[in-house]
């Protein structure tokens, strides 16, 4: 009786303490919205989702299943909607939050026992704002951390140090070697070749051998240019291997099986940002400069640079200013004149240096 007496009490709670970014990103879709129209994008629920988002007001318990639902079936329309432009996927995933409401609604389901063993149900990912500790190009070696210990990530979680113990035993580089060093989390771009694999006492750190076949060449040149900049692995729970810890409001993972281990251009599971870790407009800026350079000056493939076109269309489209400030813009200039235009504003506004 008083278990149906909780839930009926839980139930009946809302929740408005979703992260600032749940709301950024209704926001700009609403403001994409005013000015261009919905078109044949949305139902009146995820149009109504934007609006409840962007206003901060509080959710239900049956809406932020609903949210979680949404937005981890919908995950896959990303890979063909890289902006608001492009489809109606990305637009209608940040109407309902976007990544940032992704990770909170789990996590709040997680503190509220509406979700056991979640992670025991497929294959997840988990984002690092690292980089490399150490880079031998001519060697053509690479090393970093995949993961570290203790701290609450943006997920909501906390892995204790020892959960990739058993995995890198059975499936490290010592052992069956089916851990691989993949390219943005691509089956089909393995890059490199993990060569150690060990737990110390801030993270799981790894050692690597950088592929010499194309796509290996194409990655190197982008460490080289600074574009790589973030790492991230693969993994599911096993059973009973994780609990909900009241105290620190996380969930606390003991033991892992890990898949593989990525070194990421964007880090899309970060809540502050769509696609890179934005410490400032100056930063985001400066890693647009590199990008944009890669992709005018590099000899990598052409699939590489086709791929890294997308991500800059994707990432002026982030840095995008408020309407008013673009005034002197004409809405028929291709993608290199925007970037141009959007520099130039930026640097009269005194946000970024010349």
């Amino acid at each position: 009786m008083n278990q149906d007496c909780d839930l009926t009490s839980i139930q009946q709670k809302s929740y408005s303490d979703y992260p600032e970014a749940v709301r950024n990103n209704a926001k700009r879709v609403l403001k994409y919205v005013e000015e261009n129209g919905w078109g044949p994008c949305g139902t009146d629920v995820g149009k109504q989702r934007a609006n409840q988002l962007a206003k901060g007001e509080p959710l239900s318990v049956d809406t932020i299943k609903r949210m979680y639902s949404y937005l981890s079936r919908h995950e896959v329309d990303l890979e063909a909607s890289s902006s608001y432009d492009d489809g109606c996927g990305l637009l209608m995933y940040d109407a309902w939050g976007g990544k940032a409401a992704l990770s909170w609604s789990r996590s709040k389901l997680r503190e509220l026992g509406e979700i056991k063993e979640q992670s025991n149900m497929g294959f997840l990912t988990k984002g690092l704002n690292q980089g490399f500790q150490d880079m031998d190009m001519k060697q053509g070696i690479v090393s970093g951390y995949f993961a570290m210990f203790g701290n609450k990530d943006l997920d909501g979680d906390v892995i204790e140090r020892g959960s990739f113990a058993k995995t890198i035993q059975e499936r490290g580089p010592n052992g069956k070697k089916l851990i691989k060093y993949l390219l943005d989390h691509d089956a089909k771009k393995s890059v490199a070749l993990i060569t150690n694999l060990e737990e110390d006492m801030n993270g799981l750190r790894y050692e690597a051998k950088i592929g010499t076949h194309s796509l290996g060449v194409d990655f190197m040149k982008m460490v080289e240019s600074g574009l790589i900049n973030q790492h991230s692995f693969g993994f599911a729970v096993p059973k009973d291997k994780q609990y909900f810890d009241q105290g620190r409001k996380a969930n606390v993972i003991k033991e892992v099986i890990m898949y593989e281990g990525s070194a990421v251009q964007f880090l899309g599971a970060n809540p502050e940002t769509t696609f890179i870790d934005l410490k400032s407009e100056t930063d985001a800026f400066e890693y647009l400069d590199r990008l944009e350079k890669f992709v005018k000056t590099s000899d990598a493939t052409d699939e590489t640079l086709v791929k890294l076109e997308e991500r800059l269309k994707s990432l002026y489209e982030v840095l995008k200013p408020a309407p008013a400030t673009l005034e002197e813009v004409k809405a028929d200039l291709d993608s290199n004149k925007l970037i141009e235009s959007l520099k130039s504003t930026f640097r009269n506004h005194g946000r970024i240096a010349n």
